[in-house]
């Protein structure tokens, strides 16, 4: 069964001696004091700049599906160097 942190935690705290509460406590507050809090992203894509992108995404792969002429490997050298 799985517990939440909050149940966990007042599970653990309701065990707990007061004196061990005021380090728990004290420990807390020195980690909030540390945290650094994960930046909000200013750069987000607006719904319209995502379908922007996905549709040249589309047009590129597209590219990829096109036939054209049929390619063969035995003028390999005379293409790049000239001879045969």
């Amino acid at each position: 069964m799985n517990t939440s942190p909050e149940e966990r935690l007042q599970e653990i705290w309701s065990k707990l001696p007061a004196s061990e509460k005021e380090i728990v406590l004290g420990f807390a507050e020195f980690l909030a004091s540390q945290r650094i809090p994960l930046p909000i992203p200013e750069d987000c894509l607006t719904d319209e700049e995502h379908a922007r992108i996905l549709a040249a995404l589309d047009a590129v792969a597209a590219l990829s599906q096109e036939t054209g002429p049929a390619v063969s490997n035995r003028t390999h050298d005379v293409d790049l160097y000239g001879k045969r």
